[in-house]
């Protein structure tokens, strides 16, 4: 089985946060050729893409970032020692000694982390005493100002089920959307979709943020934020897409986190292959909560991911990422399965509770 080409394209790019022009200029040349799909930017630099065709019943809204923990070219000085910022979350001691390369004048320049030269303090963290800003690398020739940086890794290949990359979290959810769009356009399904392409969620979500303040996307939408996240003992690669019914920060709405639950149960009914899982998935806090502190009924789905943040922590080395091929399909189907739903969330908490009042008329009379 190939690695499907709208996800090795987007694992091949480089991207950082604040430095993700490489993601949306793809993405903006893919959308421009779907039929029905309407490409805007709002003032942070999010893209949206909206797809509608019909009358559909349940407008809904997907979201995925388009950076990764990375690194950004400052300046090269004279004995070709750069310093770069360091925008993500990785653990100190993977850095040194450690190769990288910067997408800089439309080729790769390849060079090795020399020493972390500026580190934040990180508080109510047990283990972790700080986070790198800054590093030096020594690097092979020029680097251009503000060039975005990877691990030097290789590009994206297949082995077996796991797709291996610089970087699956989370331009394999942004992957993920575009395959969603490609379905719908070549059906031209009955359906209201909006995907959002946020920025820098590796620093704090903030383009989620700005999103949600800006309202770059209709308050009353529910929204599923898509992610990697870090595989867990009970939440395994290969099991399937897992329905995040929560983070390290806040439980998701329930009303959302119902309705894409029964899209799944439903969508497993029906084709014996599809799998998923239903987990708290509270490793850290992802775009969801934004939306939901700022008034959103939000939840999430993601698929497992090894080596989270590139970090090896068994072999203690920078490592490439890797998820599995089968969960991403199968996100696919249920982000499909859920755009041309046609009952929607709204009756969700009624089915419930139908379900819970019938339960109680059968056992009232032994209360009595």
């Amino acid at each position: 089985m190939p690695l499907p080409k709208v996800l090795g394209d987007l694992l091949r790019l480089p991207t950082a946060p604040f430095a993700e022009h490489a993601v949306a200029d793809h993405v903006t040349r893919h959308v421009a050729r779907l039929p029905r799909v309407r490409l805007s930017r709002d003032r942070w630099g999010n893209l949206l893409a909206h797809y509608r065709n019909g009358r559909p019943r349940q407008p809904v809204v997907f979201t995925a970032h388009m950076d990764h923990p990375g690194f950004v070219a400052r300046h090269v000085r004279r004995d070709r020692l750069l310093l770069a910022a360091f925008r993500g979350w990785v653990e100190p001691e993977f850095f040194v000694g450690t190769g990288v390369r910067f997408w800089s004048g439309g080729r790769w320049v390849r060079g090795r982390v020399v020493e972390i030269t500026k580190a934040a303090r990180v508080y109510r963290m047990i283990g972790r005493s700080a986070r790198p800003e800054e590093v030096a690398i020594r690097v092979d020739s020029g680097v251009e100002p503000g060039a975005p940086g990877m691990w030097d890794l290789p590009d994206p290949a297949l082995r077996g089920d796991l797709v291996h990359a610089r970087g699956c979290d989370d331009i394999a959810g942004c992957a993920a959307m575009l395959a969603l769009l490609d379905r719908l356009s070549r059906r031209t399904a009955v359906a209201d979709v909006r995907c959002l392409f946020t920025r820098a969620e590796e620093v704090g979500f903030v383009g989620a943020i700005g999103a949600a303040r800006s309202r770059t996307v209709p308050q009353g939408l529910p929204v599923i934020a898509i992610e990697t996240s870090k595989a867990l003992t009970n939440a395994r690669i290969g099991d399937g897409p897992i329905l995040r019914v929560g983070d390290k920060s806040s439980v998701f709405s329930p009303e959302v986190t119902a309705f894409c639950d029964r899209v799944a149960s439903e969508l497993a009914r029906r084709r014996k292959t599809f799998a998923y899982q239903r987990k708290l998935m509270d490793g850290g806090t992802c775009e969801s909560t934004a939306y939901y502190a700022y008034g959103y009924q939000a939840t999430g789905i993601c698929v497992a991911l090894g080596n989270y943040h590139n970090m090896d922590t068994e072999r203690k080395r920078i490592a490439s990422e890797y998820v599995s091929l089968a969960d991403w399909r199968r996100m696919v189907d249920w982000f499909e399965a859920i755009a041309l739903d046609r009952r929607g969330f709204a009756d969700v908490s009624d089915a419930l509770k139908r379900t819970i009042d019938a339960r109680f008329d059968k056992y009232a009379p032994l209360l009595a």
